[in-house]
């Protein structure tokens, strides 16, 4: 009903009319979503850690949709598993000498130092309408777990990425929606590269296997 006041009160500005119109058309679509998002997440500068590592994606991992029914959000569905998969394969391989993927959790059989295996644990999505901002929002939550070779837990570290982007006239839902996914993205790479290996157990693991790894010290370790 505004936008059409809006016109009632322009007519002498032809111009207006048809942005108008497509606005009304664009709030005017169905509110059901099915939008696979891609992101680009940049190569981190980390310091690499001297180790052989495995990367697991498990079934859980790789298929996980987003999807909701529900009467302010019907027939939702969002893929983000390519850009999911591409965002550890780069993040990892930059934060460890070598990386390769494995089947199995337990890989002595693969000759790597650990096992890496993140999970998806919730996602979660806000528009502008609802939060009464000026952003399409998202966040990810993922559990990254880190395995000895014979498949033992070492522990597991929690990581949530937030995305925004901010709502234009004639922007999109499934444009500012994409957009905040691929942002949370970023930054649970950007948190994985530099968070993960500061984690206290992380951390008291890695110093550990580091040092057995150096050829000058004792094999005891």
């Amino acid at each position: 009903m505004k936008r059409r006041e809006s016109v009632r009160q322009y007519p002498s500005l032809p111009g207006i009319l048809p942005l108008l119109v497509l606005a009304l058309a664009l709030g005017g679509c169905s509110n059901s979503i099915n939008l696979r998002t891609e992101a680009e997440v940049p190569k981190p500068l980390v310091a690499e850690i001297p180790l052989r590592v495995g990367v697991h994606f498990d079934e859980g991992f790789r298929d996980y949709v987003y999807e909701e029914d529900s009467e302010d959000r019907p027939n939702w569905r969002i893929d983000n598993s390519a850009s999911r998969i591409a965002l550890f394969e780069q993040v990892l391989s930059s934060m460890f000498s070598q990386v390769q993927p494995v089947k199995n959790i337990d890989s002595t059989g693969n000759n790597v130092d650990a096992v890496i295996s993140p999970k998806v644990e919730e996602m979660q999505l806000a528009l502008p309408q609802e939060t009464y901002s000026d952003y399409y929002e998202a966040w990810i939550k993922y559990s990254i777990r880190l395995y000895t070779p014979d498949g033992e837990l070492v522990t597991e570290w929690p990581v949530t990425g937030y995305g925004k982007s901010a709502k234009g006239f004639l922007s999109s839902r499934d444009k500012g929606l994409h957009t905040a996914i691929g942002m949370a993205l970023r930054d649970v790479g950007a948190k994985l590269a530099l968070g993960f290996p500061q984690a206290s157990p992380v951390k008291q693991w890695l110093a550990a296997k580091t040092t057995c790894n150096d050829e000058s010290v004792s094999l005891a370790c």
